[in-house]
């Protein structure tokens, strides 16, 4: 197997820097992200960047295939990992959907879900769990992934704490159904 030329180059660069300055193909423009690579990611067939936004300050995951072109980031004002990573942790804590998932839906779960999502089981014979996540609820495409992925899961789920956005947002995609 011979690897992507992209992923051949942002390896090379990740020698020298995990600072990158990286273009992604996004539908019919190509944008620019200055990020500090976090994790380079093969998941389900796919390598994916997760990064930290250096100027939105937010933790973004980018697929290699949309890859364009990526160098090293060249700022002189660089933060440091350490203060990366302490805003992550700040970030971290924001927890804005809880959600239990009965058996069906740990089922579900296990068969597809966002990478970065993690269930914590509530029963000792792991039938039960719940989920506590942020979600950017600002962001049109993350607002229609998690909606999605929360029809996926099914009815064995009870939302315990949901912003607006969601709760809207899936009863918008329920009322496509009614007459």
């Amino acid at each position: 197997d011979l690897p992507q030329p992209m992923l051949e180059r942002l390896i090379e660069t990740l020698l020298l820097d995990r600072f990158l300055l990286i273009t992604i193909k996004e539908e019919q423009e190509s944008l620019s992200y200055s990020i500090y690579l976090l994790h380079l990611y093969h998941d389900k067939g796919l390598w994916l960047i997760e990064g930290f936004d250096l100027l939105d300050e937010i933790k973004k995951i980018f697929s290699v295939d949309n890859l364009i072109d990526v160098v090293t980031y060249p700022s002189k004002k660089r933060l440091s990992r350490k203060k990366i990573l302490e805003k992550l942790s700040k970030q971290d804590e924001i927890i804005n959907l809880v959600i239990e998932l009965g058996p069906k839906a740990i089922a579900q779960f296990k068969k597809y879900h966002p990478l970065m999502l993690s269930i914590s089981y509530t029963s000792p014979y792991q039938t039960t769990a719940i989920l506590k996540t942020f979600i950017n609820v600002d962001n049109f495409g993350e607002l229609n992934d998690i909606t999605n992925w929360l029809l996926f899961l099914g009815e064995d789920i009870k939302l315990k704490e949901v912003p607006e956005k969601i709760m809207n947002s899936l009863q918008d995609r329920l009322n496509l159904f009614c007459p």
